[in-house]
């Protein structure tokens, strides 16, 4: 019972030392609301000391926009080989200055050309099998006449079959010295030489209009991309703004359109784009596509045509070894004898073949020898163009070898100082490797990259100064804003673009790579109209002050112009000496016991100078957790 007695005294007691805290905390409150109006200003107060204001006047103000960047050189380049190899020399080191053109390293060329000799035996063997064909098919037996004389001349006449079919293999046996698998002789048979200049004819027909084709259809290839590209510039013209050509039929009765709001509609659109343009970009794009259509249809025609001199090709053999087989079946088994000829007119093409009709062979299958023994086939139209395909195949492997020997040296493709070395002799490399490389850091000076939110980059303009620090230096570097991207680079809901500063040259020693503070100025004057920052309210677009007037204030919008962190420029509004409220006194300061008063745990009853009922302090002495009383006390 005596402790309950004593209780209520201690209670008030305690309650009046909160008021005084309190009471404390909210003058310290409004001292930092005063000081946050701007320091350059001094603060009044209104005659009944109510308001705490400042006076609009005449200052400089500056807008800033601070972020964190990096360094990178502005000509910096990253030299790598353009072919594959094995590293043979590296002939720079890093710190070494070098100039424009000079060897930075060499690759091992025993590899490369080894390729190059590889490719050109394919093409030799590309060139003999064309050869051997075209022999094929002019020859008594139907044998291959890869043992001919006239593969001598293979080499020279298959390299460009369609340009100089005159001096292909099958051509050259019209002369009466060919060698011994050649269908004439002294006492050739008038049918078997009029047969075996078809062939010929026919040989050099099919692989002229084997080129045409090829030419023909290398260009409508070209024809295909370039209307591609026209079509692509048409759509980026018109954009979004296309129509459906049919669109979906509805159920909906369609209500007239009224001619005048049609205009009205019309006249008030100002989104689509130039006409002109739409219809010239669609003007290229159909007349592109013609184009092709047309080179599709010219490949076409050559394409049938090909096929049809293939076909008149595969006939003029089968005539031939019918003529070859109605001139062995009459002549003598004697004259197939060589003794009786010399050597240069010899043929044995008189020696008796196999009675079999030709006829009933097709070319693609072949006709076999006169001999049982012998396997070997006529090749057909088919595989004449099969092998000039491969032809054309291997001479392009030859060009692509022969085109990577020169690139065996990397040289600087910029005059500066090597800042990395990313190989060594040895190594094995790949074409244009983004890894294995020699960095060069030309003369031309620094550039800072940053970010800057969608708050903010609409008042970020090229040409606006910045100040740039970083840790490798004290001095005070100077960069200008370069350029301004469009693209959303963060990797957060909220969206940031990049932002490039060209920094002023400077003598100091700057890392590529290394981090820098940015501070964007991107508003400023000098003797403007301003107001403590404080002052201003803005509320979306629209910006108020609270203009104090015979003591009653009065809330003004006003434009803001640059808006600095302790002034911001008034360019319509207010005019200069007018006072503008910076904090109303009698107004409830909205503050928390945690920040007011420094106590934690307490409620709202805590404002009214005591503790929530039920709650004690905590003594000290040993006593239960603040903020709780012990059960049964109450």
């Amino acid at each position: 019972m005596p402790d309950r007695a004593v209780r209520p005294s201690v209670a008030l007691r305690r309650r009046a030392r909160r008021r005084r805290i309190i009471g404390f905390g909210a003058a310290g409150a409004v001292v930092l609301v005063a000081a946050g109006g701007g320091v350059a200003l001094a603060v009044g107060g209104s005659q009944d000391g109510r308001y705490r204001t400042a006076t609009a006047e005449l200052s400089s103000v500056e807008q800033v926009i601070d972020a964190v960047g990096t360094i990178a050189s502005a000509s910096r380049r990253d030299a790598a080989f353009s072919v594959d190899g094995t590293v043979a020399t590296v002939t720079v080191s890093v710190g070494q200055a070098v100039a424009a053109g000079d060897v930075l390293a060499t690759l091992d060329t025993e590899a490369l050309q080894d390729a190059v000799e590889k490719a050109q035996a394919d093409l030799a063997g590309a060139q003999q099998q064309l050869s051997d064909d075209l022999d094929s098919q002019t020859s008594s037996t139907s044998s291959s006449s890869s043992t001919s004389s006239s593969s001598a001349t293979s080499t020279s006449s298959s390299s460009t079959p369609s340009a100089s079919p005159s001096a292909s293999p099958a051509a050259s046996s019209a002369a009466p010295t060919t060698g011994s698998d050649d269908t004439r002789g002294d006492s050739a048979d008038p049918a078997v030489e009029k047969a075996l200049s078809d062939v010929e004819r026919a040989q050099k027909a099919l692989l002229d209009q084997y080129q045409v084709t090829a030419d023909a259809l290398a260009s409508s290839g070209q024809s295909v991309t370039a209307s591609q590209a026209s079509c692509a510039a048409f759509l980026a013209v018109v954009g979004d703004d296309v129509e459906p050509a049919d669109p979906e039929p509805t159920d909906e009765p369609t209500e007239p359109t009224d001619p005048a709001d049609a205009a009205t509609e019309d006249a008030g659109d100002t989104t689509e784009p130039d006409v002109s343009a739409v219809e010239q970009a669609l003007a290229d794009c159909q007349a592109a596509l013609t184009g092709a259509l047309d080179a599709q249809t010219a490949t076409d025609a050559e394409q049938q045509a090909l096929m049809t001199l293939a076909t008149a090709l595969d006939q003029a053999v089968q005539v031939l070894q019918k003529a070859v087989a109605a001139s062995a079946s009459t002549s003598t088994p004697s004259t197939s004898t060589p003794s009786t000829t010399t050597p240069s007119t010899s043929t044995p093409s008189v020696s008796t073949p196999s009675t079999t009709t030709p006829s009933t062979s097709t070319p693609s299958t072949g006709t076999p020898s006169g001999s049982s023994d012998d396997t070997s086939t006529v090749a057909s139209a088919a595989t004449i163009v099969a092998d000039q395909a491969a032809i054309d195949l291997a001479e392009a492997n030859v060009a692509l070898a022969q085109s990577r020997l020169p690139f065996t040296t990397l040289t600087s493709p910029i005059a500066g100082t090597v800042a990395a070395v990313a190989f060594a002799p040895g190594d094995s490399v790949t074409a244009s490797s983004t890894t294995a490389v020699i960095t060069i850091l030309g003369p031309d000076g620094y550039t800072v990259t940053t970010s800057v939110p969608l708050t903010k980059i609409d008042i970020v303009t090229v040409g606006q100064t910045a100040q740039v620090t970083t840790p490798s230096t004290d001095a005070a570097l100077t960069a200008t804003v370069s350029s301004i991207g469009v693209l959303d680079t963060s990797t957060t809901a909220d969206p940031a673009y990049t932002v490039e500063l060209a920094v002023d040259p400077t003598e100091e020693k700057l890392y590529d790579g290394a981090s820098a503070q940015v501070r964007i100025t991107v508003a400023g004057a000098d003797q403007v109209l301003t107001v403590p920052t404080s002052a201003v309210h803005v509320d979306g677009a629209t910006a108020t002050v609270q203009v104090l007037d015979g003591g009653t204030p009065t809330e003004v919008t006003v434009t803001r112009g640059a808006v600095g962190t302790e002034r911001t420029e008034i360019t319509d509004g207010l005019s200069a000496g007018d006072e503008v409220v910076l904090a109303d006194l009698d107004e409830p300061i909205e503050t928390s016991t945690s920040t007011t008063t420094g106590l934690s745990g307490l409620g709202e009853d805590a404002t009214q100078g005591g503790p929530p009922e039920g709650f004690v302090m905590q003594g000290g002495d040993g006593g239960p957790p603040a903020g709780f009383a012990p059960p049964g006390n109450g």
